[in-house]
């Protein structure tokens, strides 16, 4: 059975049946912690204490073996962890002829390895968690006859919604629009959603707002303006508002703060930003409405509306040489050339609203 997280983990809800083995791969960490948790929860009673075995990248196939057949001595059950098993990475060699008349050709550790989780008994639970996993691959075509393989792919910020609700209903609140918006502009620039921290910050949330249910704006601003990666949001919304003292103030906080280590983030968080600029810059030209940026950029409509707002302050030409400088910006910084600095001065140039700029940007640096 082939299936993603959030499928598998309402079947199990519903259904009172539970696979003894569960092939959980993707890059999305939080899902494969709760398809684990979910599983185990569901495979031995409360009360339960099963023997627990863990194995890591390389090991022997036979203490694998040993692990998922042994009976038990108090009838817990087994609970078998695989992490990352090296063999699923290796190229599957193609079928090879006997070495000699009437030899039996020895099967490679992921042939034994499949043949081991195809035969599972009924007192052992198989957890086999990896990034990747090769869809051409016979363990792959084989498990999906045999187990459950679960996708456990990561979330992009206009999928996050759903996600946001069912944090907040497990600690029966909800967030009203406007927090949910923040928390959706916050993550809009980034490639994919970090699952695991966001929950971790929605915990602060749900412990800072007490008896509150409905979370407002306020409480997620309060929460997320502690931690550092939201002072590179905030350094990306005063670019697209135009603020010049507010991105310097917040560039030399930076420079402070993060050192020469963290300008690789500050710049990627800045060029998606500028990107998401000009393409919504490039489709309100063809006559693109909000919905349909939104659809066309995989990206929230509250987000598209901001951009929408902020590609009105620059041209076209004045996006793309800001870009053309940032990317220079990081070849040169690796070869030992000005990284902050030089990041000061492409900046103020793209929000700089005139020449008058320059003079203000050095008097505020010294």
């Amino acid at each position: 059975m082939n299936t993603t997280a959030d499928v598998f983990l309402e079947s199990l809800r519903k259904n009172p049946a539970c696979p003894h083995v569960v092939i959980a791969w993707g890059e999305e960490e939080f899902f494969k912690k709760a398809v684990g948790q979910a599983f185990r929860q569901r495979a031995f009673a409360p009360d339960a204490e099963p023997a627990v075995w863990n194995f890591q990248k390389d090991f022997e196939l036979e203490a694998l073996r040993e692990a998922i057949n042994s009976v038990p001595f108090f009838g817990g059950g087994n609970w078998v962890v695989i992490e990352d098993p090296r063999m699923l990475g290796e190229k599957e060699k193609k079928e090879r002829k006997p070495a000699g008349k009437g030899r039996k050709k020895t099967a490679t550790p992921l042939e034994q390895f499949t043949e081991l989780l195809k035969d599972v008994p009924e007192y052992s639970y198989v957890y086999c968690l990896c990034t990747k996993l090769d869809k051409r691959q016979s363990f792959y075509k084989t498990m999906s006859r045999e187990a459950a393989v679960v996708e456990c792919a990561p979330v992009r910020a206009y999928q996050l919604q759903p996600w946001l609700r069912s944090q907040a209903e497990a600690y029966g609140a909800r967030f009203a629009p406007d927090a949910m918006n923040l928390i959706q502009e916050y993550v809009s620039a980034a490639e994919t959603v970090p699952l695991l921290f966001l929950q971790q910050e929605i915990a602060k949330i749900a412990l800072y707002a007490g008896d509150r249910k409905i979370w407002q704006k306020e409480d997620v601003a309060r929460m997320f303006s502690q931690l550092p990666e939201i002072s590179g949001f905030a350094l990306g919304n005063a670019v697209e508002e135009r603020k010049l003292d507010k991105v310097l103030t917040l560039l030399k906080e930076e420079r402070t703060t993060s050192g020469s280590e963290g300008i690789t983030g500050i710049v990627s968080r800045l060029f998606a930003s500028l990107r998401r600029l000009l393409q919504v810059k490039e489709l309100m030209a063809k006559g693109a409405r909000q919905d349909a940026i939104a659809s066309t950029l995989k990206i929230h409509p509250y987000a598209v509306k901001l951009a929408m707002q902020h590609s009105n302050y620059f041209t076209n030409e004045s996006l793309q040489t800001c870009m053309v400088g940032l990317a220079q910006l990081m070849g040169e910084s690796r070869q030992g050339g000005r990284s902050w600095s030089r990041l000061e001065e492409v900046l103020v140039t793209l929000v700089g609203k005139n020449r008058t700029s320059r003079q203000t940007f050095i008097t505020f640096l010294l």
